[in-house]
């Protein structure tokens, strides 16, 4: 019941999708889903998405018909946008009369802030729009802001996405420190870690729905075809010779990970779409290359005369598939050497955002600055709690220390 209550939180917190006649009729297999989970045939997920899909269609195609007729702000009406505190829509009539009130209010706002802008720009601006044609701008606006949240939604609602939401709330249900990810995601978690991944040393960007290079590295691969430059739109990307998925619409991180692959080497090719509005298909071979914000960096820091030396570490990071990869504790160890080399009178370290990571270099990174002794304990689900301790007693720095 519980993963079921998570599940339908999870594909519509606003209860905007959903009806109540569809939430009724899963009740069914609020006690099949734990004999699903140990092997029972999988009935609920496909049930479930199927009712889904159909309903993100049907409001995809509401929002359009909404905003084409005009709205009256002189009506005063509420709208309740917490999920928590709202029921499901009985009727598709009850769900479009609160998408107009959603759309309504979106609009509203923009118009405001439109209105505040021309305002403001009025004495500088000889050409002065009226609010009617601000009226218009704003529904303009927010219609392609919708245009590219269900392009979006779309996107994200592929069979893999939503087996890895339906399975997240089942580990969500178990134990909030385990997560599912699909292989494509798993990928890009060990990136993050290692800070490293193969790709062509490209940064993406999004406008108005399009994927666009927004600048290369140099001596990477993008760089060295010769044949890609910033502002080229990238309309769809290939894994070699296989068939190549349309990426209009995409958001940048998911584009992201259809480019970059697994391994130095193979290759990607880009369908791109150059500025004079010619197209190009572009192949690439992936090569490793390395996220620099992922590793630890220091600097001295003059303070009325004092030097104070900072160590900023955004990750625990390790490559456990590559022994001879950079580590963060390693890593944090050379920063130290340096800023003592430079008689800085105290370290902080910034750990302020850091997602976590490897706990073995946390162990490590701890042991620089103590002589031993225990640093964590792990407690699995069974048996007693296991004592992570520092066994080298060798100390590399023991002046004044401060973590952020």
């Amino acid at each position: 019941r519980e993963v079921l209550k998570k599940f339908e939180d999870e594909l519509d917190p606003d209860k905007y999708i959903f009806l109540q006649g569809d939430i009724d009729a899963f009740k069914k297999y609020q006690n099949r889903i734990d004999d699903e989970i140990h092997g029972a045939p999988l009935e609920s997920f496909y049930a479930i998405t199927n009712v889904y899909l159909k309903r993100i269609d049907e409001v995809a195609a509401s929002y359009k018909e909404i905003l084409k007729q005009p709205f009256d702000f002189n009506k005063e009406e509420s709208l309740q946008t917490d999920g928590d505190k709202r029921n499901y829509p009985v009727t598709a009539a009850e769900r479009n009369d609160y998408g107009r009130k959603r759309l309504k209010y979106l609009v509203l706002g923009r118009y405001v802030d439109l209105q505040a802008e021309r305002d403001a720009n009025v004495k500088k601006d000889s050409a002065y729009k009226p609010d009617s044609a601000l009226e218009r701008e704003a529904v303009a606006i927010i219609s392609r802001q919708m245009a590219r949240y269900f392009e979006t939604l779309k996107n994200h609602n592929s069979t893999d996405d939503l087996f890895s939401t339906f399975v997240n709330c089942i580990t969500g249900a178990m134990d909030p420190h385990t997560t599912y990810f699909a292989p494509v995601d798993k990928r890009s978690f060990d990136e993050m870690l290692s800070g490293t991944f193969y790709g062509i040393g490209a940064q993406l960007q999004e406008k108005d729905g399009k994927i666009t290079i927004a600048s290369l590295i140099t001596g990477m691969p993008a760089w060295k075809t010769g044949e890609i430059t910033p502002g080229d739109e990238i309309v769809k990307v290939a894994q070699g010779a296989a068939t190549p998925v349309d990426v209009t619409g995409y958001a940048v991180e998911d584009a992201v990970k259809l480019i970059r692959g697994e391994k130095r080497g193979s290759e990607v090719r880009l369908t791109l779409k150059k500025a004079d509005g010619t197209i190009k298909v572009v192949s690439i071979m992936r090569d490793k290359i390395s996220l620099d914000d992922t590793f630890a960096r220091s600097a001295v820091i003059n303070n009325n005369g004092h030097k104070i030396g900072y160590i900023y570490l955004p990750e625990f990071y390790a490559n456990f598939d590559d022994p001879s990869a950079r580590r963060s504790a390693t890593d944090v160890a050379k920063e130290v050497v340096k800023l003592k080399a430079s008689h800085v009178e105290g370290i902080v370290i910034d750990l302020r955002g850091n997602g976590g990571g490897s706990l073995t270099d946390v162990v490590d990174m701890v042991g620089l600055f103590i002589k031993g002794g225990p640093v964590v304990q792990v407690k699995g689900r069974d048996g007693a709690p296991s004592v992570l301790d520092d066994k080298d007693k060798e100390v590399l720095y023991t002046g004044p220390l401060a973590v952020m």
